[in-house]
């Protein structure tokens, strides 16, 4: 490895000692297998008409707390279910569709 990296510029130019004569490694990247994506959408929270009382900050922070209350509530409730999920590694979902020819795609959790 030293070979290779004696053609590359000294990083710590004007660092002394030890630290100075490190040699420089290259990154190695491996990619990870992709894996599945969770969404649920939750109730719409109605907003028309609350512009007036929206103003009051007071009014605000508690129409932001009820949102992200039903944000957090959401994610732990698909972080659960992302836990419980037999197919959520790649290879078992691999598994499952090659044994089927590729012709069913996996299951789906049900919320």
């Amino acid at each position: 490895m030293e070979h290779l990296t004696k053609g590359f510029p000294n990083v710590r130019g004007e660092a002394s000692g030890e630290v100075a004569n490190q040699p420089m490694h290259m990154p190695i990247v491996v990619p990870k297998p992709p894996g599945r994506l969770y969404f649920l959408f939750g109730k719409p929270i109605p907003t028309i008409g609350r512009k007036d009382e929206l103003q009051d900050k007071c009014n605000a922070h508690n129409f932001y707390l009820q949102v992200k209350g039903e944000v957090e509530a959401t994610m732990t409730y698909l972080l659960q279910k992302r836990e419980e999920d037999p197919y959520r590694h790649f290879l078992p979902r691999f598994l499952y569709e090659a044994a089927t020819r590729f012709t069913h795609q996996m299951p789906t959790f049900d919320p």
